[in-house]
């Protein structure tokens, strides 16, 4: 679950799906089985993590795909909602990469106290840089996000 940011959208993506395209039902069910294979189980299971990468993945590839070759096939509309979707991955990615930060600093996963100080004080610096600079290409998306509802209108 997101915690509140100031890069988040003032959208619920979630209530535009009744407005959006939809799939037929086969597609329908992939969704709702994905959903319930990628829904809050805890313990976390790394088995889950590296599922839920690899449809993350296939799915950033067919978005980019999409959008390199079938450009036509999406308006104005539905360009403001990818970028709303976009922008809340983007969100996601970046408390994923601080919480990583954080617990390794912590040394909070097993294996990370044999690792050397400075080793590990390089790789927390890196996630931390790293999701400060996730934050701004959210807030970038949130912005172009608001400039396409106000070309909607």
């Amino acid at each position: 679950m997101l915690k509140p940011g100031w890069y988040l959208p003032d959208t619920d993506w979630f209530t535009q799906l009744p407005d959006a395209p939809k799939l037929g039902k086969d597609g329908q069910a992939v969704i709702a089985r994905l959903a319930d294979l990628l829904s809050h189980r805890f313990p976390g299971d790394p088995a889950r993590t590296v599922a839920a990468t690899h449809v993350a993945l296939l799915a950033a590839d067919y978005l980019g795909d999409t959008m390199r070759h079938h450009t036509r096939c999406h308006d104005l509309t539905e360009v403001a909602r990818l970028i709303c979707g976009l922008n809340l991955m983007q969100a996601h990615l970046t408390q994923t990469i601080q919480r990583i930060a954080s617990n390794a600093y912590a040394r909070a996963y097993p294996g990370v106290a044999d690792v050397p100080a400075e080793l590990l004080g390089a790789v927390t610096d890196s996630l931390s840089i790293a999701g400060v600079n996730s934050e701004l290409l959210a807030a970038h998306l949130k912005e172009a996000h608001l400039l396409l509802r106000r070309l909607e209108q």
